[in-house]
């Protein structure tokens, strides 16, 4: 048997595919937050959503090359002081 290594994404193609993906999801719903996390060896991109989407929404796996992680946070409130 022959194994393939998945290629690795490298920080600057996960920062250069960040942008559309920000454009792609936003297209679906109220992105919060864009990021980059690292999977292993591989960087991908974290896109944090305001609601959960429909089933029926259908938001890319992959942005040119780069994995794409849907995150469902709920809305941003603002914390008193001390109240953490």
């Amino acid at each position: 048997m022959h194994y393939i290594k998945a290629m690795s994404t490298s920080i600057e193609q996960a920062r250069l595919a960040k942008p559309k993906a920000r454009e792609l999801a936003g297209s679906c719903g109220t992105v919060i937050g864009v990021g980059l996390i690292r999977i292993g060896d591989s960087y991908a991109i974290k896109v944090n959503m305001r609601d959960q989407l429909p089933e029926t929404t259908e938001l890319p796996e992959t942005v040119d090359g780069v994995r794409v992680v849907y995150d469902v946070i709920g809305p941003i409130s603002l914390q008193a002081a001390g109240k953490r």
